[in-house]
């Protein structure tokens, strides 16, 4: 439509008339435009100091969160030595505990043995007296049922200690 506009109008208001309209255009554009730009220059400079405001606020908060941090990160660093060392003192407890209990196990244990092997030879000592001095089943049944009594206590201790 602009075309048809363009070719009904003659040249030579073409070349007077535009520029002349053309300036007019940007004279009143550019003064409107001042008023415009003070404006959003204004404006501009607000965001500039409330972002710096901002910006001084976050570095505050950064910092004083920093702070808290690392106070929180020593006193976590405090209490872990601290129980480091507490785990430390009673593993080495646990252990002196373990090994006396184990000395004291140990020395059960041959206390039974040596009981075992005195009924196991008082035992033996019985059948040779019992084969050798008495030749009837009644003379034999006192020290048969002593042996008897011998072996109950030699099985009471084994399943005491564990051993059958």
């Amino acid at each position: 439509m602009a075309r048809k506009i363009a070719e009904k109008v003659p040249s030579w208001i073409s070349r007077i008339l535009l520029p002349e309209i053309r300036a007019i255009v940007k004279e009143e554009i550019s003064n409107q435009l001042k008023p415009i730009d003070a404006k959003i220059s204004a404006l501009d400079e607000k965001i500039d100091e409330r972002t710096k405001a901002l910006d001084s606020k976050i570095e505050e908060k950064t910092k004083s969160l920093e702070a808290k941090i690392s106070a929180l990160d020593s006193k976590i660093e405090e209490k872990t030595k601290a129980l480091d060392m507490k785990i430390e003192e009673r593993t080495k407890a646990l252990e002196k505990e373990i090994m006396s209990l184990r000395n004291e196990m140990n020395e059960k244990a041959k206390a039974l043995d040596s009981k075992i092997s005195a009924l196991e030879i008082e035992m033996s000592s019985l059948r040779n007296e019992m084969n050798a001095r008495f030749d009837s089943i009644e003379k034999r049944l006192p020290l048969i049922e002593r042996m008897a009594s011998i072996e109950a206590r030699i099985e009471k201790i084994e399943k005491h200690v564990g051993i059958h």
